[in-house]
């Protein structure tokens, strides 16, 4: 199993968390429970914990964003609290964050697939072992708060162990009647309104949320969203509880595969060439847990679950350059009139410098089912001077994904001609077991290893317009272990581990206009860290962390649309990441807190050896970075909060240069797919006022600030983001939000 949260009463106890701790929560007798040791505050899912405890330990980097973080800075999504992060790198795409890019310590970020992205610890990718792409990602104004794991104890965890976790929480229903009524409007049309009620009723506890979010977006691409999520909380007495939880989820944009080329980027980077293009996503999630705790040495809790992603996303098909019209006779192609096309757009008097876009339209339309049942058992117990922790659990989990891919005869066309169906079936049924030994109270050893088994069944219907009966199938087994240690002071953890990456072989959806899909290999790695945590008081918390992860097989970018990704064989992450969060007034004993934060991680990723790629080529990389691995991030936060409701902050980031394919091309390419993205700098202001007595506040916040100044022709000063899917994604683009929150 991934891994299997809990749920505690209103006081739980530290709740699951990588490699080391895994403790539970434990519900205790109403109406006056004990509160358990590490006094984890409210019941809710978690992998970490919130508590200066609970973090100490923990075996491996952890980092959690906590609800108040989250309230000073205001982030307009998830992608952009995940920043904060020390050894995370978010790349940017249509600038709302919608779609998570995100990458832990130099890895791939193309749409989170090495990472376990998690909500209230339930799987939320499209199909968590065959496609764990991310097209989908829950809004930042519901969530409580975001925990990050990187690194040691991923036994816990899967199917892919390679890089880390993150876990959305959701706040649990709160203790009294609570109603809240928020609305946020901005530049180029945004807004986005939300209504939360939540309340108890005897031995129950609900909270409802219903969210709509809209805007024109940075590139004239327009989106719709609407989110409507419940979670019920049931005490079945003193020693179980129920937890039910539903979901619904719509998104409708004029998001786009295709990217700028370099001249249209220089000319106007708010263009966007393709208008008729539509991504629509749909989205409803079941799930209930059952805690039951005997004793306070033993509890078991399951979790079923189940979700259906409808994604489908139509665009206009396009060439790179002027091609033969079909209709003639092929002997006169050459000589004949070229094929005829809706629009071009770019410079074409540079070779690659335009985009040929057809009278066609391409419609990729993909259903996905996921179901899965997770029990996992917690024990206490002694063996002569020894204490142990023991957690064993299990997983079972079917996928089924049915893919689509239509061709149109215009440009606008939603629908067409069936080119290719495909079906796909997996069953997974997977084992863990790890041990929390403590050697002496200070000295813990974890041991741990999960086995992940995998049936696969995919059966082709159709193929480039061809009717087909093909089936194929495949089974894989799979052993990780892992090992980790800790020591503890009562001020500093020093904390180290190694584990066995892996990341099951997975289907990569088409980016281009041929609609073939990739089929990856697996990916495997040996991941070693070593670093240590400060906690003084409440006032100074500190982290480093320096890791190194050996990969046998690396999947990455190694070129344009039509070859986007390649197994490059082994490659070498090294880097150091490191954490500071001071805060001046708690130290001095000021009424006003006066914080500082300053987060920082180096990254070397390089590839070892040259490769033979797919074209047959031998081609000397080795020493290269690896694609979308950036050397450098830092971020540093100042500001202060007053105890009658004021808060501000600044934040400054940076982002160092590096590069987009695997031979780490220096010259940009007149296509826009190929070159370096330069460094880059982004600043961000945030200020809130909340009238304590009445529950009203008000909010104002600048994003990008530094996109508001323009050059002499008018052009913001934006950058590079991103030159994938196809082609240059800006980013950087000025946005300033006025925000009224009433909570009674």
């Amino acid at each position: 199993m991934r891994m299997i949260l809990t749920f505690s009463a209103r006081r739980g106890f530290l709740l699951g968390v990588l490699g080391l701790v895994p403790s539970v929560g434990w519900s205790q007798p109403r109406p006056q429970p004990t509160p358990p040791p590490d006094d984890e505050p409210i019941s809710e899912a978690t992998v970490v914990g919130s508590s200066a405890r609970a973090m100490a330990r923990i075996p491996g980097a952890t980092t959690v964003l906590s609800e108040r973080e989250m309230q000073r800075t205001q982030p307009m999504s998830a992608n952009e609290a995940l920043r904060r992060v020390p050894g995370v790198y978010v790349r940017d795409e249509e600038g709302m964050g919608l779609r998570p890019n995100i990458s832990i310590r130099g890895m791939d970020p193309t749409r989170s697939r090495r990472v376990l992205i998690l909500e209230d610890g339930i799987p939320i990718s499209l199909a968590p072992y065959s496609e764990p792409e991310m097209y989908y990602n829950p809004p930042v104004e519901r969530m409580g708060r975001i925990e990050v794991i990187r690194g040691s104890g991923n036994v816990l965890f899967g199917p892919s162990t390679v890089g880390g976790v993150i876990n959305y929480v959701t706040p649990a229903p709160p203790l009294r009647e609570t109603l809240t009524l928020r609305t946020v409007t901005g530049d180029r049309g945004f807004f986005m309104g939300q209504l939360t009620y939540g309340n108890r009723v005897g031995n129950a506890g609900f909270v409802v949320s219903a969210l709509r979010r809209q805007g024109e977006g940075f590139r004239r691409m327009g989106f719709e969203v609407t989110d409507l999520y419940a979670k019920v909380i049931l005490q079945l007495g003193a020693r179980q509880e129920l937890m039910f939880r539903l979901g619904a989820y719509n998104e409708s944009s004029a998001s786009t595969y295709l990217g700028l080329t370099q001249s249209m980027f220089e000319r106007d980077p708010r263009q966007n060439p393709v208008p008729n293009d539509l991504f629509t996503v749909q989205r409803f999630s079941a799930a209930v847990a059952h805690t039951w705790t005997p004793s306070s040495a033993l509890q078991l809790r399951t979790i079923a679950y189940g979700y259906t992603t409808t994604r489908d996303w139509d665009f206009q098909r396009y060439d790179r350059s002027p091609q033969p019209n079909p209709s003639v006779p092929l002997d006169q192609q050459l000589s004949g009139p070229p094929l005829l096309y809706d629009r071009i757009v770019g410079d074409q008097s540079t070779p690659g410098g335009a985009i040929f876009l057809r009278d066609e339209s391409l419609s990729s339309d993909r259903a996905y089912q996921v179901f899965g049942v997770e029990p996992r058992l917690r024990a206490r117990f002694r063996t002569g001077p020894f204490r142990h922790d023991l957690d064993v659990g299990g997983r079972v989990l079917h996928e089924n994904s049915v893919v689509r891919v239509l061709l149109g005869r215009g440009a606008r066309s939603r629908s067409g001609e069936l080119a290719t169906e495909q079906e796909r079936n997996g069953t997974a049924i997977a084992a863990f077991v790890q041990e929390r030994l403590f050697i002496t109270e200070r000295l813990n050893l974890v041991p741990g290893v999960r086995v992940e088994s995998y049936f696969s069944d995919i059966v082709q219907r159709r193929d480039q317009g061809v009717d087909l009966d093909r089936r194929s199938n495949s089974q894989l087994v799979e052993v990780i272990p892992g090992v980790s240690a800790s020591y503890q002071w009562p001020a500093v953890t020093l904390f180290g581990g190694m584990h066995r990456g892996y990341a099951p072989p997975r289907i990569l959806p088409t980016i281009n206009s041929s609609a073939r899909d990739q089929l990856l290999a697996a990916e495997e790695s040996v991941n070693y860290e070593a670093g240590a945590r400060l906690s003084v008081g409440s006032w100074l918390r500190a982290e480093s962390t320096g890791f190194l992860m050996d990969f046998s097989n690396e999947t990455v970018q190694v070129s344009g649309e039509d070859t986007e990704f390649a197994s490059i064989g082994k490659t070498r992450h090294a880097g150091v990441e490191a954490a500071v969060q001071l805060d001046f007034g708690r130290a001095l004993r000021w009424p006003t807190s006066v914080f500082l934060g300053l987060r920082y991680t180096f990254v070397d990723a390089r590839v070892v050896g040259d490769r033979t790629f797919a074209d047959g080529a031998r081609r000397p990389v080795d020493g290269n970075l690896v694609p979308y691995s950036v050397p450098h991030t830092m971020m540093t936060t100042v500001g202060f909060e007053t105890p009658w409701g004021l808060t501000a902050q600044a934040s400054w980031m940076y982002v160092s240069r590096h590069y987009t394919d695997v031979d780490n091309r220096a010259v940009p390419s007149a296509d826009g797919l190929f070159g370096p993205i330069s460094s880059f700098q982004t600043v961000d202001l945030a200020a809130r006022y909340t009238h304590r007595r009445t529950g009203l506040g008000v909010s104002l916040t600048v994003k990008n600030l530094q996109g508001y100044f323009t050059d002499s022709r008018g052009i913001p000063n934006v950058y590079i983001a991103s030159r994938s899917p196809a082609g240059i994604f800006p980013g950087g683009f000025g946005q300033t939000m006025l925000g009224l929150q009433w909570t009674h």
